[in-house]
């Protein structure tokens, strides 16, 4: 059986994870005290606001499925910009590794229930269900039952003359 919703939450919590890699390279650099462009900046403040925004987006459409854990949005407020590296604390680029790595299993953790989630749907007979979901619906039953009673009608009008018939010439014989 398939379920739509879930393979799209499945391409979207994926989507989200390489995002998630995404600032995972910009950390990474930012930690070595690389310097950055103008174009590279804009581009991590924009990455950061996608990533605020599909989180959010993830946590209201999975919520029953996902754990709600701020983590990913306290790392993007640790990091206001790529120049802001610059003024992080002693120690704080650890913290941050570890907030990273954190927030990266626990999507793993979801992408992997989401995907069990799928190969319990897959083993599902999606005939079988529909025939249960018919044959659940009591009026359905009942026009079973009539139909079946006049198909035994039918049969009995048709062949109970020719049973007849059959008895009565064996008994003349």
């Amino acid at each position: 059986m398939r379920d739509r919703n879930l393979e799209r939450n499945i391409l979207r919590v994926g989507a989200f994870v390489d995002s998630w890699k995404r600032l995972s390279q910009f950390l990474d650099r930012g930690f070595k005290g690389d310097p950055f462009t103008g174009e590279e900046e804009a581009a991590f403040l924009d990455l950061k606001s996608r990533i605020a925004q599909e989180y959010e987006a993830l946590m209201v459409m999975l919520a029953s499925e996902a754990e709600r854990d701020d983590r990913a949005l306290r790392l993007l407020n640790s990091v206001p910009s790529l120049s802001s590296f610059k003024e992080l604390p002693e120690g704080m680029s650890k913290k941050l590794a570890t907030e990273w790595h954190g927030t990266y299993m626990g999507l793993q953790a979801l992408l992997g229930r989401l995907r069990g989630r799928q190969e319990q749907l897959r083993s599902i007979s999606t005939f079988a269900v529909g025939m249960r979901n018919v044959f659940a619906n009591p009026i359905v039953i009942l026009l079973v039952m009539i139909a079946a009673a006049y198909g035994v009608y039918r049969f009995a009008e048709e062949w109970i003359p020719k049973l007849t018939q059959l008895k009565e010439q064996m008994e003349k014989r």
